[in-house]
Order: C-alpha cells, then sequence, then structure tokens
C-alpha cells in the first residue's frame, strides 16, 4: 500500500515550512533528496494517516526516525 508523506523544511530557527504531499516512500526520497541539493536546510517527511515523521539520511539514501533535540533521559541528565 503506497501512503502519502507531507514533506516538510527544517530551518535553522526550528521553524518548519510545508513543501509538498508525495505517494510512497520511494517517491519520497527521491522528492526530500532533490529538496536537499537545493538547500542546506533539513527535511522531514510525516505519514499523513498517523503522523510519524521520518527522516532522510543522505548518505545513505535511507529513512530513520528523527533524533529529538531537548529530550534528554534522567541518567543523561545527571551526567550533565
Amino acid at each position: 500500500m503506497n501512503r502519502k508523506y507531507d514533506l516538510f523544511e527544517k530551518f535553522p530557527d526550528g521553524s518548519s515550512l510545508w513543501r509538498a504531499c508525495v505517494v510512497g516512500l520511494e517517491g519520497t526520497r527521491l522528492h526530500l533528496s532533490d529538496l536537499a541539493r537545493r538547500s542546506s536546510n533539513q527535511f522531514y517527511a510525516m505519514n499523513v494517516m498517523n503522523g510519524k515523521i521520518v527522516a532522510l539520511d543522505l548518505e545513505k539514501g535511507t529513512f530513520h526516525p528523527p533524533v529529538r533535540a531537548g529530550k534528554r533521559g534522567r541518567a543523561s541528565s545527571a551526567a550533565a
């Protein structure tokens, strides 16, 4: 089943801007790669049906869950 993904550009100030809606992971990967060639900002995709976010690893051409800045466990907080 081909899922729909909304594509976003994330700016250095933390804000995001919707860029496109694409069907299927392969189309999403290609479209995000194309966008990333045009900008040094980060890009990510959100599954339209469940709201899950995936980020593109441009070096590998694969998707992975994005690292959420500011979320730290107790162990890392205690060490800081």
